[in-house]
């Protein structure tokens, strides 16, 4: 039995492989390492580099752009990235008399803190201002300018509520033409309002809207022009008020 050899020719019908060119992969490997070697900088830069300017901006009346930096400057972590921009927020609102703030971060390295003043209406008689919902705050430094706002005292915690009455009283006493210089309710629940340049008056805080405002109309009429020479009005009475005139007009008078 013979045995017969075959040979295949595969010169034709598959062309062997190119060899492998390993100067390829090293030209990549090279380009990689170029490339990381230019950005690995510039991220670092980006990461430790120090906040160049912080821009503070917002209406300051009673806070002034110092205290913000003062508050914020022991926050400035080198680079913008590592920066806890909700701890520099905090830090702004801990500042008297700041209500909002924003910060944000503004490529390369730049922050922007924007901030929003409380507004008072009233001062309190134990020390700071009232914002017109009642809330209590303090400012860093005493404001000359606050002192034409009228002064509003009571027991601690009762701020929103002798805002009300004062409010409140703010239009009922309208007739009288005198504005309001202070409110006062205390414990007792009694309620004295001064007028800028005339009376006192008592009151009870729950006839505010049944009665001032009638006996305000009243007291105007009965006392046109004269206000300012009474010392003290009671409101208490069921029907009606009692006048009391000052010493030194009462005293005229009776000389008269």
């Amino acid at each position: 039995m013979s045995v017969r050899t075959l040979d295949f020719d595969l010169g034709e019908r598959m062309p062997p492989r190119p060899a492998r060119r390993p100067h390829r992969r090293a030209r990549a490997l090279l380009a990689v390492t170029i490339a990381l070697g230019v950005a690995l900088p510039i991220v670092v830069g980006v990461v430790t580099f120090p906040v160049q300017s912080v821009r503070i901006s917002g209406e300051f009346v009673r806070v002034s752009k110092a205290d913000i930096e003062r508050a914020v400057e022991p926050l400035l972590t080198p680079g913008l990235v590592r920066i806890d921009v909700e701890a520099l927020r905090r830090a702004a609102l801990e500042v008297p008399g700041v209500r909002e703030a924003k910060v944000r971060r503004v490529w390369p390295d730049r922050l922007e803190i924007s901030v929003i003043e409380r507004v008072a209406v009233a001062r309190w008689v134990s020390g700071g201002y009232l914002e017109n919902d009642g809330t209590h705050f303090a400012t860093a430094d005493g404001d000359a300018t606050a002192d034409s706002l009228p002064m509003l005292a009571g027991s601690e915690g009762s701020q929103p509520r002798v805002l009300d009455l004062h409010s409140m009283l703010e239009r009922v006493l309208a007739p009288l033409g005198m504005p309001l210089a202070a409110t006062e309710l205390t414990r007792r629940g009694v309620l004295y309002v001064t007028l800028h340049g005339g009376p006192r008056l008592v009151m009870r805080p729950e006839a505010v809207e049944r009665k001032a405002g009638m006996y305000a109309k009243a007291l105007a009429r009965v006392m046109a022009g004269r206000l300012h020479e009474l010392e003290r009005v009671d409101f208490r009475y069921p029907t009606g008020f009692a006048v009391r005139m000052r010493a030194d007009v009462a005293g005229s008078e009776a000389q008269g």
